[in-house]
């Protein structure tokens, strides 16, 4: 993924000089008020080895061996026409999520109570723990 106005540059050593084939697989990535849109690369996007705007094909012919700059975009340059890439949409602005409010938990629910309900539930409690150890002695 290349930002449409980022600058861009792909180096290899060359070790024969001649006719090559360099092709960059990839998207241009365009971020704009209604979403994120992208184009499938295509060589009218780069400068070859020689600085000139690559035309139609990925094909360049290297004069040089040795390491050197074969790929470069820089600021967005060479420029496409909008219309001539197959631009397609992959993400829309979201807007602006609210947290849910959690959700009251046991001991939220507990302190929101009246003193008198807070010790009806505990000496509820109380009751059932005594009543259980009586039972487990009894049989015991």
């Amino acid at each position: 993924m290349i930002p449409e106005d980022e600058s861009f540059s792909m180096s290899a050593n060359v070790t024969s000089p001649g006719p090559q084939g360099i092709i960059l697989k990839g998207y241009l990535v365009s971020e704009r008020a209604d979403g994120t849109y992208v184009a499938p690369l295509i060589p009218r996007l780069f400068y070859g080895a020689d600085g000139n705007p690559l035309g139609a094909s990925w094909r360049q012919n290297l004069t040089q061996t040795g390491e050197q700059v074969i790929l470069s975009r820089s600021g967005g340059q060479p420029s496409v026409p909008r219309d001539e890439l197959y631009w397609r949409k992959v993400k829309t602005p979201k807007e602006e999520e609210s947290l849910p409010a959690p959700e009251p938990n046991f001991f939220d629910q507990f302190n929101a109570l009246p003193l008198w309900q807070k010790l009806v539930i505990l000496a509820g409690g109380i009751a059932a723990v005594v009543g259980a150890g009586y039972l487990i002695a009894k049989r015991g």
